[in-house]
């Protein structure tokens, strides 16, 4: 998987429409008027391995404007894979077809109808819904559906897919600043190892984070319902003697900016595409700088030397109007630049400046 911040993933389905007969003349072969043989092919491998790629048909009368209607499913779809339809089905409709490409095992979404209920054939397009009941997504999701009419398909056989991430990702940024986000720099102190010395815990809320997601009249997935709880996201840094080295890429701490010492880029939840709802509160839990143990013992100060503290940060800012957008297939980045060495340090005479960006 590239990892090159802005991203797309794209795989195509082939489907070929042949016959069993070798004559060009459709007219003078009776066995072609009855049936066409649809062979997938699918034009190259989806990254990462492992997905299972169903393919959902929908169908409705040749040449009208009417809804869609989902018919049927196939799958998982192997290359190669045939199926045979009547011609005469073929000719009389007007088709678009589906792809939700998730991990073997392991989906996260689920198609239901607007009012919950599973997606069963009979239902129409503007019913569909992507859902998951959490909001807790993955990186490995990805959709893509295209139309083709009944006479294109006879006379192309083909039809292909672009299949594109579902979900965008949410990123942290923290590095010292001269006085904004646009003047970053390293941290001063050569006692400090990271913006994160000392911190022992992070917990992440996510609030109204989607839920379910609806195709708009343009086909973009856009958001249809929204969690009524929070999604929380846990990560303990490693610490030794009170500092954060970094990158500590096993708990989704990696380093900002090679060139800035001290920074640090935090890799958020997985989320589903939000219309500038979402809104974040950063938790962070640390020891203290001032021992309460009176220095009753030998040797160095232990962990229970030091009380715990919490300080909290929203993003976007308390009484923002509108929260963060989410894209798919994105980076959403959240840029916090500190007038101190360490986050802990804003909550004795520091600050922190805030914005967002995309990658």
């Amino acid at each position: 998987m590239k990892r090159n911040y802005l991203y797309r993933i794209y795989g195509a389905l082939i489907l070929l429409l042949g016959t069993a007969c070798t004559t060009d003349r459709q007219d003078e072969c009776v066995p072609c008027k009855k049936t066409g043989t649809v062979e997938v092919r699918l034009a190259e491998a989806l990254p990462p391995e492992g997905l299972e790629t169903p393919l959902y048909l929908f169908r409705r009368n040749a040449g009208t404007q009417d809804e869609y209607i989902y018919v049927r499913s196939y799958g998982p779809v192997a290359d190669g894979q045939t199926f045979q339809w009547p011609l005469s089905e073929i000719a009389a409709s007007d088709y678009r077809f589906l792809m939700i490409a998730q991990p073997a095992g392991g989906a996260w979404l689920t198609l239901r109808t607007a009012d919950g209920a599973p997606y069963a054939p009979g239902a129409t397009w503007d019913a569909l819904r992507l859902t998951s009941a959490s909001g807790s997504v993955g990186p490995d999701g990805y959709c893509g559906f295209t139309d083709l009419s009944g006479a294109a398909m006879q006379k192309d056989g083909t039809v292909r897919l672009k299949l594109t991430r579902i979900a965008g990702q949410v990123l942290f940024d923290f590095f010292r600043t001269g006085g904004s986000v646009s003047q970053p720099e390293s941290v001063i102190s050569t006692d400090v190892e990271s913006v994160i010395d000392r911190v022992a815990e992070i917990e992440i809320e996510y609030f109204d984070p989607t839920v379910s997601l609806r195709f708009d009249e343009n086909g973009v997935l856009i958001p249809a319902a929204y969690a009524a709880e929070p999604l929380k996201q846990r990560i303990l840094p490693a610490m030794e003697n009170y500092k954060v080295s970094l990158p500590q890429a096993d708990k989704g701490l990696e380093v900002y900016d090679a060139s800035l010492r001290g920074s640090l880029r935090m890799e958020g939840a997985y989320v589903l595409p939000s219309d500038s709802r979402l809104r974040v509160n950063l938790t962070f839990t640390y020891y203290d700088t001032t021992p309460i143990c009176g220095n009753d013992h030998a040797g160095d100060h232990s962990e229970s030397c030091y009380e715990q503290q919490r300080m909290s940060l929203a993003l976007p800012p308390a009484g923002s109007q509108t929260g963060l957008p989410v894209a798919g297939d994105c980076f959403t980045v959240n840029k916090a630049g500190l007038r101190c060495d360490r986050i802990i340090d804003v909550a004795v005479g520091g600050s922190i400046v805030t914005e967002f960006d995309w990658l």
